[in-house]
């Protein structure tokens, strides 16, 4: 499978919990989004959301991951079609996340 990875950049005060500003911050290339994404858990599933920009699929799955002591907020869109994972938001999260599976 292949993994796209979102780096949209954000606006004002939230550009600390945006996707380049994490990587930067955490010293991440895509290998290490990737390998982080290998490790997740079902205890570490939040939430699914439907994409309102994107209905090919519109199910996304949000993830909390706890990295040097800092939760990540993951958000996954999986497009079987094209075998492709596309990982829409991996950046610090700005509020605290609650886990059903936990």
């Amino acid at each position: 499978m292949d993994l796209i990875l979102i780096r949209k950049k954000k606006q004002g005060d939230d550009w600390k919990f945006s996707t380049p500003y994490t990587l930067l911050d955490l010293e991440y290339n895509a290998e290490d989004v990737v390998n982080r994404l290998k490790e997740l858990k079902v205890e570490e599933y939040a939430e699914t959301k439907i994409d309102t920009d994107d209905i090919n699929p519109p199910i996304l799955f949000v993830f909390g991951k706890d990295i040097n002591d800092r939760l990540i907020y993951v958000k996954l869109k999986i497009r079987d079609q094209q075998k492709q994972i596309v990982c829409v938001s991996f950046h610090y999260a700005k509020d605290k996340m609650q886990y059903p599976y936990a």
